[in-house]
């Protein structure tokens, strides 16, 4: 910085203007300003239909998923009531499935028990034990049996025939 007054440049090799007129400068022309565009309000025009456009978008995908989060909530009340009713009937099936239980149904229904218990030997057809008609306590003639030798027949049919085998019993001996 300096004391020295600041004086106005000097301009070296351009003529001084005339005074009163001003020279026009070389190659130099006045232009008008260029007419003003309408890019600026589609551009602003088209960021708002894109900001509104995602706006909406994720309005419906937060709706879709809260709809989604309903449904699933709703499944899953219906699961759990659905496994309880599955547990009751599991236990309902276990009740009825006892001997008491399916003694006492065999009752109701008219069935009665039986003195004997007699088995069929299916590998050579004979009968093991004393099996009695039910109710033959009462009646000596009801003996629940054939003759032994019919029975000996179809078991030798049935093993020419490959249908009974080793080890098939019910009850064994």
């Amino acid at each position: 910085m300096s004391a020295a007054p600041a004086q106005a440049p000097i301009r070296r090799g351009l003529p001084r203007p005339a005074a009163g007129r001003a020279a026009p400068a070389p190659g130099l022309r006045l232009v008008t300003a260029p007419p003003r565009r309408r890019g600026f309000v589609l551009y602003a025009s088209a960021c708002l239909t894109l900001l509104v456009g995602a706006l909406a978008a994720v309005l419906w995908l937060n709706t879709a998923l809260a709809a989604g989060a309903f449904k699933i909530h709703e499944l899953e009340v219906e699961l759990a009531r659905l496994e309880v009713e599955r547990d009751v009937m599991d236990e309902e099936l276990v009740a009825l499935a006892e001997p008491q239980a399916l003694a006492a149904k065999a009752t109701e229904l008219g069935m009665i028990d039986s003195p004997a218990t007699g088995y069929i030997l299916l590998r050579d057809g004979r009968i093991v034990g004393a099996a009695l008609a039910a109710g033959a306590e009462d009646d000596p003639d009801q003996t629940g049996q054939t003759d032994q030798t019919d029975q000996t027949d179809q078991a030798g049919s049935q093993d020419a025939g490959g249908a009974g085998g080793e080890g098939d019993s019910a009850g064994g001996e």
